[in-house]
């Protein structure tokens, strides 16, 4: 430590001759991160010193030939550091170790929480625009392709959870939606639900402990993918539960294959736009009978009575109300194939949520703030590490995955 002070001092010298405040901050700072490097570096040093003395690395049945010491320059959040570490080789079998390495969980030229900030601000914001935060924040400077190469090797696998890891204590609500990004390969659809504790008993009260699962798999893909989300949230022994989606047939399949027991409600709102459209149709856009006639069937189909609505719409389209894209007609079928969906009145009595709300704005900040971006061209393994990194950033788990690379290294 008297060796730090010693190379401290010049520095600790020089803030005797700042004349702003705002110099001064900036001596500080820059004194504060050189002390910092300088501690770490000291005492890691000594750490790996005491391992390497009290530990024998073994290798092949026979003890590892130590053949000298090596220098690692590692950039960690206080700062860059040099250290000097043993090389051990067998003699059996020629493989070489770094058991200092190892320890340290330092992989290539930056440590472990260098390689978490990094991969956490790129899990948020574009790659430059995150370098240059870490930059004026931290100190951090990197290159594009490091940052890229992080992302790709913390990101690069999909997140275990085990099952019943996050139990809800309520009953249960997974909502399903889609939106789209521009990937290699042009626009694809990324497959989003959302799950979240939902108390029946108290309408009123938010969604609590929410998360996430999204990709751009086909739908039998995403299936999985969901459910084993839903079988980490503990979807086996929730108390009921309620699925909630738009009109995409794939939803509902979806849902019916891995939920046959759930609620099924189509999302309110999806109900109300098809409502208008055949609405338009009818009495025109923008027409005070048009708004009346919406209101009519928004008041049935609310109050249980979708066959009344469908009904009307048939007649409509007897009478040759309809136009050339048999609007009417679809409106009328939409609304016999969501029929056991639209029982709005007994899901009200039964305290369920009406509105997919909640996956909604998850298709705009799980994927829309982070793949949206104007000119943004994304590779699909590149896309992939960014949302694998997104989602267990969002879903709570990041220490589980920063764990998971620790081991790995």
């Amino acid at each position: 430590m008297q060796s730090v002070a010693e190379e401290l001092r010049p520095l600790w010298e020089a803030l005797d001759g700042t004349e702003s405040a705002d110099a001064l901050e900036v001596a500080v700072l820059t004194c504060q991160r050189r002390a910092g490097a300088l501690v770490m570096q000291a005492l890691a040093q000594e750490a790996i010193c005491r391992r390497e003395q009290a530990q024998l690395h073994v290798c092949c049945g026979k003890a590892m030939d130590n053949e000298s010491r090596r220098a690692k320059t590692v950039v960690t959040v206080v700062g860059t550091v040099r250290l000097k570490r043993r090389y051990y080789r067998c003699l059996a079998c020629g493989k070489r170790r770094f058991p200092a390495d190892e320890w340290l969980g330092w992989r290539g030229d930056f440590s472990h929480q260098v390689q978490g900030l990094v991969t956490w601000q790129c899990s948020s914001l574009p790659y430059r625009e995150a370098l240059e935060g870490l930059e004026k924040m931290a100190g951090l400077e990197l290159s594009l392709l490091a940052a890229e190469n992080m992302v790709a090797r913390w990101g690069k696998e999909e997140l275990t959870c085990a099952p019943y890891q996050e139990r809800v204590e309520q009953e249960l609500v997974i909502e399903i939606d889609g939106t789209k990004a521009h990937l290699e390969d042009g626009w694809r659809e990324i497959k989003v639900a959302a799950c979240f504790s939902y108390d029946r008993d108290d309408p009123q009260r938010p969604p609590e402990a929410v998360s996430y699962t999204a990709d751009w798999e086909s739908a039998e893909q995403f299936r999985e993918t969901l459910w084993q989300e839903a079988l980490a949230r503990g979807v086996t022994t929730a108390r009921s539960l309620a699925v909630i989606g738009d009109g995409a047939p794939w939803v509902w399949e979806m849902a019916s294959h891995l939920f046959p027991y759930a609620e099924q409600i189509l999302d309110w709102y999806h109900l109300t736009e098809h409502l208008w459209t055949a609405g338009k149709i009818v009495h025109g856009d923008g027409t005070p009978e048009t708004e009346a006639l919406v209101e009519q069937w928004k008041t049935e189909v609310w109050e249980g009575r979708s066959e009344g609505v469908e009904e009307h719409l048939r007649e409509l389209v007897a009478a040759g109300t309809d136009d050339a894209s048999n609007t009417l007609r679809k409106c009328a079928d939409y609304l016999r194939t969501h029929q056991a969906r639209l029982r709005y009145h007994l899901f009200r009595q039964q305290g369920w949520p009406l509105a997919s709300g909640v996956v909604e704005g998850a298709c705009k900040h799980v994927v829309g703030q982070r793949f949206k971006r104007q000119s943004t061209r994304w590779t699909k393994a590149g896309a992939r590490a960014v949302l694998h990194l997104r989602l267990d950033r969002l879903n709570g788990r990041w220490p589980a995955r920063s764990e998971l690379i620790r081991r790995a290294a």
